[in-house]
Order: C-alpha cells, then sequence, then structure tokens
C-alpha cells in the first residue's frame, strides 16, 4: 500500500512519518530526494545555477538553500521554473524507490512524505491520501519559531502553498494536529490499526 503523506508548512508532516516509521512503515522523504537531487555537479544544480546565476550557490558549490527559497517564496515565476527543474528529476527518484519497495516488501507500507504531493500531482499514484492540517495561528508560530523568521516571511511561505482547505478535497484521511505530540501518536496509531487487513 502507498500512502502520501502531504500537509503545509509547518504542519506537522515529519512527526506524523516517525510514528507510522515506529508502527512499521517505510517512509520515502520526498525533500530528502530532493536534497539529493541537487549535489554539487548534478545536472539539476547547473540548471538552478544557469536559471538563478552562481550567487545562490555557498562557497563550496553547494546549494545555499534559505537564499533560494527567499528568491522563489517572492516571485511565482521563479517558482514555477524551480518546480519545472527539479519535479520530474525527484519523481524519477521517488518511483525507482517505490518499485524497488514494491518488490522487496509485498504487502508492506510505504509511504510518500511530500510537502508538493498534490501540486506535483503525485497524489494521482498512491492508494491514500492522508493531510496533516493544523491552525493557521499555530502554523505561524510554529514556522517562526522552527525556521527563525519574521512574521512576514512566514506569511509569505504559507501564502506560497496551496491553502489547507483546498488540499482537503484530495484527502482521504485528514490528520489534525492542533494538540500536544501524544494526542497525534495517538491519532495516527488509530488511522494504523484501521488501514484494511492484509498491510
Amino acid at each position: 500500500m502507498l500512502i502520501g503523506l502531504t500537509g503545509n508548512i509547518a504542519s506537522g508532516k515529519s512527526t506524523v512519518a516517525k510514528y507510522l516509521k515506529e508502527l512499521g512503515a517505510q517512509v520515502i522523504d520526498a525533500d530528502q530526494v530532493a536534497r539529493q537531487v541537487v549535489l554539487p555537479h548534478s545536472p539539476a544544480l547547473k540548471e538552478i545555477v544557469n536559471s538563478f546565476g552562481p550567487g545562490i550557490l555557498h562557497e563550496d558549490g553547494t546549494l545555499n538553500r534559505a537564499k533560494l527559497a527567499s528568491v522563489i517564496f517572492q516571485d511565482a515565476a521563479a517558482k514555477e521554473k524551480l518546480e519545472n527543474i527539479l519535479h520530474p528529476r525527484i519523481a524519477d527518484a521517488i518511483n525507482r524507490q517505490i518499485s524497488s519497495f514494491k518488490k522487496s516488501h509485498p504487502g508492506g507500507i510505504l509511504v510518500l512524505e511530500a510537502p508538493l504531493l498534490i501540486e506535483a500531482g503525485w497524489h494521482k499514484s498512491v492508494d491514500q491520501v492522508w493531510l496533516v492540517t493544523v491552525d493557521p495561528q499555530l502554523q505561524l508560530q510554529r514556522l517562526i519559531l522552527r525556521d527563525k523568521l519574521t512574521p512576514e516571511q512566514a506569511r509569505q511561505r504559507m501564502a506560497s502553498q496551496m491553502p489547507q482547505e483546498e488540499k482537503k478535497k484530495f484527502a482521504h484521511v485528514i490528520i489534525n494536529n492542533a494538540g500536544s505530540p501524544s494526542d497525534l501518536q495517538r491519532q495516527v496509531q488509530a488511522i494504523w490499526h484501521s488501514l484494511p487487513a492484509g498491510y
């Protein structure tokens, strides 16, 4: 079974993924795959430098993700350009991992944790979409604390994503992360144990 786990920035996706891993699922983290795709000397990184200039690299030749983020979260066209470079490559790498998992773990549960699961169209390839939701005010506070952003920067990043209400239309399962970590863990365990037998 392939579960697509998504949610907007600072919603608690990674915490849910961690709980699912503890319950026996295998997890593919799309953000981690995205980092591998842009390693130094990779075709994707060369294309990003051609599009955005060498100023988005650190001195050691690695991608300065913070600098790139500050560019794309302010400019929808730049964000689209970056996604056009990255998404096909990330999708290829993820598809290879999914195929490998299906061969080695028939009947196992694989979770694809991807912030842009719906935007990138990957939701069409999964058996279920699980959406982690959070109150926007709480999301703002978490984002400011976690990423050390100003309220304005945090709001900009939140506004650049598909609204949570829109994502709900695609979700088979909604996990509300409004409470404590133990509340969240209990929800995840209950949903896990309600999955059809045979998984």
